[in-house]
């Protein structure tokens, strides 16, 4: 397990700089996803961190040491692709054992931690099967433990859980997780998908177009979005924007494009742009006449324990979430209501309008 440093890392394709000049610290044994749409550089990133790309700029430590010059086979990385990349021909432990092979381990060995391996990813039953005899899940959990079986200082994972289904994505999260933490090996994760970024991570890297929109804890990330790019791309959000023209007993009035529009807040300055994002699950249906704002359900999404309401005030949309508690009613389509929340709900995105 190696402590992992980024140091104004730059790539370059042609005139297109695709990882403009970044910073991230990946200390031993921590889990880092970094996340972001098609093209943001995340890939890139990971493979500079592999060695597959040579940065045009900056350097890549492990545990204080340059691995610039050091080629991919001699930086002990485990990785696992999107497409898992097994040997078809190969059984299942031949596909755990080939890494070890290649470093000339002694039989006895790989043997032993090829059944180690597969007993950790609960694939030992597996061992003879070859990977066409197998599900994805299945599959996955192989290229899992070729991987780690050669006892990586560095793990890299790139979308290797994105071609499963949801119900099994969501399984082999946990899973992946218990297995991780059992190795306590320094994992970086690529992903897209901001509910799988949220259940593994120890820190979440945001990157947009090359660079690092912000970095931190899920909860962080999540609670205090230092960007409007972060706060829209993590997670569901509703922005209001506008002039502050007062500010009394934490409510904010907004002058927006739409109107003037009220708010609950923790701060404001009056006469200054002020930009807030509120997450869904912080609004509450209040009764009419205790405050809040004013408007009309326009559409209900469905979801079992959850309805995702869009509720069209003074001209602006605002989507909530209603726990369907089983007494209670479900809200409609065209029904009035009144919304409300704490002002702490109302997350201020410092340094204007991002």
């Amino acid at each position: 397990m190696s402590k992992v440093v980024l140091k104004g890392i730059t790539k370059k394709y042609g005139n297109n700089t695709v990882v403009n000049n970044i910073d991230l610290t990946a200390e031993n044994g921590k889990l880092i996803s970094i996340l972001g749409p098609s093209g943001c550089g995340k890939t890139t990133t990971l493979r500079m961190i592999a060695g597959f790309e040579k940065p045009d700029g900056g350097e890549i430590l492990f545990d204080d040491k340059e691995v610039g010059s050091i080629p991919v086979n001699k930086r002990n990385i485990g990785m696992v692709f999107q497409s898992y990349a097994l040997f078809p021909h190969m059984t299942v432990e031949q596909n755990v054992a080939y890494g070890l092979e290649q470093r000339k381990t002694p039989p006895a060995e790989i043997k032993e931690r090829v059944a180690e391996a597969l007993k950790m990813v609960h694939m030992d039953e597996y061992a003879k099967r070859k990977p066409k005899q197998l599900s994805g899940g299945q599959q996955q959990r192989v290229a899992l433990a070729r991987a780690l079986v050669i006892k990586p200082d560095v793990l890299l994972l790139d979308e290797c859980l994105s071609a499963l289904d949801k119900k099994l994505r969501v399984e082999m999260q946990v899973e992946l997780r218990r297995i991780l933490e059992q190795t306590g090996v320094t994992t970086f994760f690529v992903t897209h998908d901001q509910e799988e970024a949220m259940t593994l991570s120890d820190k979440i890297v945001v990157m947009n177009a090359g660079k690092i929109e912000q970095a931190g804890t899920p909860f962080e990330i999540y609670e205090k979005p230092a960007t409007r790019f972060t706060a829209g791309f993590l997670g569901k959000a509703n922005f209001f924007e506008g002039k502050a023209l007062s500010f009394e007993n934490n409510k904010v009035q907004l002058e927006t494009e739409n109107g003037n529009i009220t708010i609950p807040a923790q701060n404001a300055v009056v006469g200054q742009n002020m930009l807030y994002v509120v997450r869904p699950e912080k609004i509450r249906f209040v009764p009419e006449g205790k405050g809040g704002l004013k408007g009309t359900i326009e559409h209900v999404t469905y979801s079992g324990n959850i309805s995702t309401c869009t509720v069209v005030c003074s001209g602006k949309e605002i989507i909530c979430e209603v726990q369907n508690a089983v007494s209670d009613q479900r809200p409609q389509k065209g029904q009035s209501v009144a919304l409300d929340w704490d002002s702490a709900g109302s997350i201020e995105i410092m340094g204007g309008v991002n």
